[in-house]
């Protein structure tokens, strides 16, 4: 097997920070080599977290400038993402980004020229691009079982704190801007852009805050119509594409349930419906698996092109009642 590659991270705001570390380390791919935290409340809060313990700190130019370090994972609150991803980019690291990056979309651009000019990888954090239930629905789009897809319903709900619900309020879109981008990556990814986007974006908890904690949105698409939801009261989670000679349900993603319906024979399956056996779902080690054999074979990552990126972060942004 080849020697594993240096990796690193900055940030350890993001919710999904302490599982790229656990990856990392069993990783056969990377060889952790440290972490950086600009914040000081923030280093300190991860100094005394069991899951950080025995990383190596140091300040952020010094990672950078390391010249073992392959690959950066950028951890921060997403509002900070883009400074440091652009950071690390122009270090010549290849650079890994959680969701959602940013609000600045032509910084995000900027972040995939320069990539671009230095032959560098830059991949997206959303948690569904290696989940075996949604690369099934993505052979089933794209080899036409369904027959022309009509409808698309999901709904992706997260149940937040008094705490967490501080960090929604700074968000555009709020609950949308959090999760619903999680949903809306692999929308896009099956139905390509979007001809018109409409959303509603609603504060109906009982908190002293103004953060959008029920919301909805509607894609156009032609002929598809698809509608993503989230809000704060419980945590369930589907994904559900309805063809004319076909539907593909999937139920708990994260620890997948597919129900497949088919009019006619396709694949491996005949008509009729199907309880399917997709196995397990798990998070980060897929897509830093893909990451790693990308730069060894100088390649982009599987399906996601910086054109698909850019596109989901403006009609993102759009949902999110932004003017992109």
């Amino acid at each position: 097997m080849a020697n594993p590659l240096g990796a690193a991270i900055i940030g350890t705001a993001h919710s999904h920070a302490r599982g790229h570390l656990a990856s990392l380390r069993k990783s056969k791919n990377w060889e952790f080599i440290a972490a950086a935290e600009p914040d000081p409340d923030l280093l300190a809060k991860a100094k005394a977290h069991p899951d950080w313990s025995g990383v190596k700190w140091m300040p952020v130019d010094e990672l950078l400038a390391n010249e073992k370090i392959e690959m950066v994972c950028i951890e921060t609150d997403p509002l900070d993402a883009l400074t440091y991803s652009l950071r690390s980019v122009e270090a010549g690291k290849h650079t890994r980004i959680d969701k959602p990056p940013g609000i600045n979309l032509h910084l995000l651009r900027k972040i995939y020229d320069e990539a671009d000019r230095k032959h560098l990888n830059v991949q997206m954090g959303y948690v569904y691009r290696y989940n075996p239930a949604f690369r099934l629905a993505h052979r089933a789009i794209t080899e036409n079982w369904l027959g022309p897809v009509r409808s698309v319903i999901c709904q992706m709900n997260d149940e937040q704190t008094a705490e967490s619900r501080r960090r929604l309020d700074s968000y555009p879109g709020g609950q949308f801007y959090e999760i619903c981008c999680h949903l809306l990556d692999p929308l896009m990814w099956f139905l390509g852009e979007p001809k018109r986007v409409s959303a509603t974006l609603r504060h109906t908890e009982d908190f002293d805050d103004r953060a959008e904690d029920d919301v909805q949105a509607t894609f156009e698409f032609d002929p598809a119509v698809a509608v993503i939801k989230s809000h704060t009261r419980d945590g369930k989670r589907y994904f559900c594409v309805f063809g004319e000679n076909g539907s593909i349900q999937i139920d708990d993603p994260d620890r997948p349930k597919v129900r497949l319906a088919l009019t006619a024979p396709h694949g491996e399956f005949n008509a009729g419906a199907h309880n399917v056996d997709v196995g397990p779902s798990e998070r980060y080690t897929p897509d830093l698996d893909d990451l790693a054999g990308a730069i060894r074979e100088r390649r982009g990552v599987e399906f996601f092109t910086p054109q698909h990126d850019l596109a989901v972060q403006r009609v993102l942004l759009e949902a999110c009642g932004m003017t992109v």
